[in-house]
């Protein structure tokens, strides 16, 4: 990993700085954020819904969780955003306000937990994490190119799991144009000039922070870190499966690896 660059923030102290560039760390390297954008699927994403009704301009904000595939192609970075674009009118909704050929400006965020830091006080309890934070333009994926982002959005959930799926068709892509899909995909362009993206990881070597003599002392106190990790149980078949039907191997190969670590 490269170096990597300490948060600004509002510390003074010159001792409290030394235990905050322990801890918590930015970079814009990609050789930094990379890795922890490899390493999840799932963000969530921020932008402005912006309506307009008998003449009054409404803007709302707007956040959602949607699954996520980053992607290299032709030396270009690129994240896709995958998420349904139709819900009934009174249902909050994920794509459907993106959708757009222009493009909308968005702010959306990766995280991975590490660990869990337990302190000897509310203040001190923290976590271990790595981050990502993207600002930049989601456009949508015109229907002709949507076949390699779902092969990406699958592989990054389950890898190697594209060649064990039912073909993609036409009427998945919506290539003719003639039916109104209900999942969309979105991409974001990690490489375009207005896109800023920027990693942080935080860690705490030397325990909790944010802890005085008072709370060292405080009696039966205990302090320390509880390690996260990603697990997944037993395969569940739903009741459309064969009896007998083997479980793919992607599947039991992700399974295998999570139990393994």
């Amino acid at each position: 990993m490269s170096a990597m660059s300490q948060e600004p923030g509002t510390v003074t102290g010159s001792s409290d700085a030394a235990a905050f560039a322990k801890r918590t760390q930015v970079s814009t390297d990609p050789n930094d954020w990379v890795p922890i954008l490899k390493a999840g699927f799932v963000c969530t994403v921020a932008h402005l819904e912006i309506t307009t009704l008998d003449g009054q301009l409404t803007i709302r904000p707007r956040c959602v969780p949607m699954v996520y595939a980053y992607h290299e192609e032709d030396g270009r970075r690129l994240l896709y955003l995958h998420g349904s674009i139709y819900y009934p009118d009174w249902i909050p909704v994920s794509l459907k306000h993106l959708w757009s050929d222009d493009g909308v400006s968005v702010s959306l965020t990766a995280t991975v937990v590490d660990g869990l830091v337990v302190g000897r006080a509310a203040i001190s309890t923290s976590l271990d994490y790595r981050s990502v934070v993207v600002n930049g333009v989601a456009r949508k994926v015109d229907p002709s190119a949507r076949a390699k982002t779902f092969h990406a959005l699958s592989d990054q959930v389950i890898p190697n799991r594209w060649s064990e799926l039912r073909p993609i068709d036409d009427t998945d892509l919506n290539t003719d144009g003639q039916n109104h899909p209900t999942i969309g995909v979105l991409s974001v362009d990690l490489d375009e000039k207005e896109t800023t993206v920027h990693a942080k990881i935080a860690t705490h070597p030397e325990g909790p922070e944010h802890e005085t003599q008072r709370d060292l002392d405080y009696p039966h106190a205990w302090g320390g870190v509880l390690t996260v990790r990603q697990t997944y149980g037993d395969p569940v078949p739903d009741k459309h499966v064969p009896p007998g039907t083997p479980v793919p191997t992607s599947v039991q190969d992700l399974v295998k690896r999570h139990r393994a670590t």
